[in-house]
């Protein structure tokens, strides 16, 4: 299976961010003037859109996966719980609703993913949720397998790098050093929605910037293990 092919790279500088410092003014009695509630760790995007516009990161085009995880439930094929974490998966923007999964689930950890290419020996096949534990149900749900009957363990696909693990990361001042980072972070669009063609993107057919992309929550920063 031939998922994806190639990463897109660009190359510019980031330069500093230059901050001004605040200054405290006083009455003639001295007395000071209630100072307006510091925003210096609030995040503006548009003081650092041009930071991302002109980061060095490379791109991954990817969908985002995840799977549930509760390090109490022991691994066991024939349990539908354990089925649920261990075997099979969900885009990562599926409504949970749409999983007819009992809500405890819910409560478990998220591991976030993106699929690599798969050997022709290896399937990657879906199938409709159906209604349970009063959820609507109708997600698509995942999974990989050898043949009709034997499916292959997330923990499988994972030793094969089949997946690879990811963390979103969330911008703010602290980190802005990650988009000058391309050794461990990267960019990551959804090619079913964000098409890249002579050198720019779009969105919806029309063309946009990667500040707005992550503005929209089309562009996101990642982590990858």
């Amino acid at each position: 299976m031939n998922l994806f092919k190639k990463l897109f790279n660009k190359e510019q500088k980031v330069e500093s961010i230059k901050e001004s410092e605040e200054q405290i003014h006083f009455t003639e009695d001295q007395t000071a003037v209630e100072e307006p509630k510091a925003e210096e760790n609030k995040f503006e995007p548009n003081k650092i859109d041009w930071l991302i516009n002109d980061s060095i990161l490379t791109f991954m085009p990817r969908e985002l996966y995840m799977h549930y995880s509760d390090a109490a439930t022991a691994k066991d094929l024939q349990n539908p719980s354990w089925q649920n974490q261990g075997i099979y998966f969900w885009k990562e923007n599926e409504a949970f609703e749409n999983k007819s999964l009992p809500e405890f689930f819910e409560t478990m950890d998220q591991k976030l993913f993106v699929i690599n290419e798969a050997p022709d020996y290896i399937d990657l096949v879906s199938g409709k949720a159906m209604p349970w534990f009063g959820m609507p149900g109708g997600g698509e749900k995942f999974f990989f397998r050898y043949d009709e009957s034997t499916p292959v363990t997330l923990e499988e696909v994972h030793k094969l790098n089949i997946i690879k693990y990811v963390k979103v990361i969330e911008l703010n001042y602290d980190n802005l050093s990650v988009l000058n980072d391309r050794d461990n972070y990267c960019f990551l669009i959804d090619p079913k929605e964000v098409k890249y063609e002579d050198q720019l993107f779009y969105l919806n057919g029309e063309k946009i910037s990667l500040a707005e992309l992550y503005q929209k929550k089309k562009l996101l920063v990642l982590s990858v293990e």
